[in-house]
């Protein structure tokens, strides 16, 4: 079950996933606030590089998820959520996320629709 501590700095659950590690040359933003753009040099490095789609995957889809792609599209990115690479603390609020709260601000794809590979 996730709780505050789950995803803390420094716990196996703000680890990244083995075989997603950040490269040496990639660039890594700590994220301390519901949205990944507040408190984050993640707009300037975005514009920077010439990203105009944010996709968005991780955990509280409802939460953390959701402020993300909201700020991207308030930044003027088109929001895309892989909608099996997130979740929730249950499986209501992930589902009020995709259905309701996200229906107008982002658009929808599983893992396989975004990155283009076949099931």
């Amino acid at each position: 079950m996730i709780g505050p501590e789950s995803l803390k700095l420094g716990t196996w659950g703000a680890d990244a996933l083995e075989g997603l590690e950040a490269r040496a040359d990639e660039p890594v933003l700590i994220r301390n606030r519901m949205s990944s753009f507040n408190g984050t040099g993640l707009d300037m490095l975005l514009r920077n590089s010439g990203v105009t789609t944010v996709v968005v995957a991780g955990v509280w889809t409802n939460m953390a998820v959701e402020h993300t792609l909201r700020d991207a599209a308030d930044h003027g990115y088109r929001a895309v959520l892989v909608t099996d690479a997130a979740s929730s603390i249950n499986a209501d609020w992930h589902g009020a996320a995709l259905t309701y709260a996200l229906t107008n601000i982002a658009e929808f794809g599983t893992t396989d629709e975004v990155t283009g590979v076949a099931a």
